[in-house]
């Protein structure tokens, strides 16, 4: 009897879980509607309501510049900001410091020398100063505010490009550093995800690999605030390549990483090997002990750039998904339960090439918030950025 009872409980609790995990129609939808090329890469909520978008645009006969948008809670555009130079400059992330100001982080490049880009604006959107990281720092992936107005980069760093070291590094309000760890220099790798752990430690999710190598494997390492590991925990996946895009805390105090999973079509040290993608799915405890590792494997390529943990515990993941047979391609969003178990999914409008969701927030109101395409090419002559708001079921 006591069986029984359990299994109905379980059963009714997945049930009550699905329902939850159900994903809305939007509440409402915003798209640039810019001739051109432009893109939206991360968005944040701000302290005092609204959100705040930074996406690059390209005029005509002119390369990207950084724009930054505020909108209210309703998806009204407030102000909108364009930061730009002669030189190509991508965004990545933008952040929202302790006083309201805001630090974005991406590259410039100019005459094909890429560098890594730090603006920082005030809470109207005018820019307070520009820096950029000496030669050495490879690439800049996420960035996270911190207290007293510091915040934390996550990327690469070495002297050799084709060699990258896995970095983590705080800066203080004027784009300095005061903190600066590198993990596991016997490899070649680049932190992709960072998260601040309630703590005070970090959380990173990093791709590495052998150096001038194409497979690669995800690691998550836990580190103290004074920038020391704690502990390592290596996913490995021999004879593919992955992409950890986005580390997530889960509600007993384990990490979700999400990312793609690249499976080669052939030799994958060949000059240009062609992927089968999935999207693939971590979840790591607090002392590193990997607790299971899933694959999203369709007919066609998934892949999940962002996740966020909704307040029932269960995830919404965000990413793309293109099933050829079908003809189903868009942006797509996926619910999974902590375990990895699907819930549901919804496959948003497809309105141009490469067009992802690249990006999923939590709203204060209980809703969640979605935009895309994410990074663009130059060579794409038509895309839009827009911004998707949810509300709950």
């Amino acid at each position: 009897m006591r069986q029984i009872q359990l299994f109905v409980f379980i059963f009714l609790n997945v049930q009550f879980m699905s329902l939850q995990a159900q994903i809305p129609e939007p509440e409402w939808k915003k798209q640039s509607g810019v001739r051109g090329c432009d893109f939206y890469t991360d968005v944040i909520e701000n302290a005092d309501g609204g959100f705040t978008v930074t996406g690059a645009l390209k005029p005509e006969g002119k390369s990207f510049d950084i724009r930054i948008l505020r909108f209210n809670e309703r998806g009204d555009i407030l102000w909108e900001k364009t930061v730009g130079t002669a030189a190509k400059e991508i965004p990545k992330r933008i952040t929202q410091l302790s006083d309201n100001s805001y630090v974005v982080l991406g590259t410039s490049v100019e005459e094909d020398e890429q560098s890594c880009l730090l603006i920082r604006l005030d809470s109207e959107g005018n820019e307070l100063w520009t820096k950029k990281l000496d030669s050495e720092y490879l690439a800049v992936e996420d960035i996270i505010p911190l207290l007293e107005t510091r915040f934390a980069i996550a990327g690469s760093k070495g002297e050799d490009p084709d060699d990258p070291k896995v970095l983590m590094a705080i800066m203080n309000e004027n784009g300095e550093i005061t903190l600066e760890s590198t993990f596991m220099t016997n490899m070649s790798g680049c932190a992709r995800s960072i998260k601040k752990l309630p703590d005070g430690d970090f959380a990173l999710a990093a791709q590495v690999g052998e150096k001038a190598k194409n497979n690669c494997d995800i690691v998550a390492i836990r580190i103290s605030y004074m920038g020391k590991a704690k502990w390592y925990s290596w996913i490995k996946t021999p004879d593919q390549r992955v992409w950890p895009e986005c580390i997530c805390c889960t509600s007993d105090s384990s990490f979700m990483i999400v990312g793609w999973n690249g499976k080669c079509i052939g030799d994958i040290n060949a000059p240009d090997p062609v992927y089968d993608f999935d999207l693939v799915l971590n979840k790591i405890n607090s002392t590193g002990e990997i607790l299971w590792t899933k694959s999203v494997d369709r007919e066609g390529s998934e892949g999940g750039n962002a996740l966020a943990r909704r307040p029932d515990g269960t995830f919404i993941v965000a990413g793309i998904k293109a099933t050829s047979f079908l003809g189903k391609i868009g942006p797509w969003l996926l619910a999974i339960d902590p375990d990895g178990n699907e819930l549901g999914e919804k496959l948003l409008p497809f309105n141009f090439n490469n067009d992802h969701a690249s990006r999923i927030i939590n709203s204060s109101d209980g809703g969640f918030v979605v935009i895309g395409p994410g990074i663009q090419e130059e060579t794409n002559s038509r895309s839009d950025g827009w911004i998707m708001k949810f509300n709950t079921n």
